[in-house]
C-alpha cells in the first residue's frame, strides 16, 4: 500500500483498523493532493479517527478537502457543514506548529477567500457564527 502513488481511503482506513497510524498518516500526507472532498463519507471517517489520534495536521489537510469540494461545487445546503469544517479548521490551526510544505492555515484562507470570496451567503455565515 505505501509503494503506490494513487490514493485509496480503503487502505488509509486498513491501516486505521489494524493499529498503524502511523503509516495512515505518511500514506495520507503523501497523498494529500488526491483527496477528494467528494468522498465525504470516507474522508469524515478518517478525519475522525487521525483527530482522535492528535494527527493534526493531516485532519486538518482531509478538513481542507472537505470545505474545497463545497466551496467548489457551490452547494448552498452544503454551506452549514462548509462553516463547520472552516471553524475546525480554525481551531486545529492554533496546535500545529510543523505546516511541513503545506501552506499554513493563513495562507490557505487567503486562498479561498481568493477564488470563493464572492459566496457572500457562505462568509456572511461564516463571520455571523464565528
Amino acid at each position: 500500500m505505501l509503494k503506490t502513488e494513487g490514493l485509496r481511503e480503503s487502505d488509509a482506513e486498513f491501516m486505521i483498523a489494524i493499529g498503524k497510524m502511523d503509516g495512515a498518516e505518511a500514506y495520507l500526507l503523501k497523498r494529500a493532493d488526491q483527496l477528494d472532498g467528494n468522498h465525504y463519507g470516507n474522508l469524515l471517517s478518517l478525519a475522525e479517527a487521525m483527530e482522535s489520534e492528535n494527527r493534526f495536521l493531516v485532519t486538518s489537510l482531509i478538513f481542507r478537502s472537505l470545505l474545497i469540494s463545497i466551496l467548489d461545487r457551490g452547494y448552498t445546503k452544503a454551506y452549514p457543514n462548509g462553516i463547520r469544517y472552516l471553524k475546525k479548521l480554525d481551531k486545529l490551526s492554533v496546535v500545529i506548529t510543523d505546516w511541513k510544505d503545506f501552506n499554513s492555515h493563513e495562507a490557505f484562507k487567503e486562498q479561498i477567500l481568493e477564488a470563493h470570496g464572492r459566496k457572500r451567503s457562505f462568509w456572511s455565515k461564516y463571520e455571523v457564527k464565528k
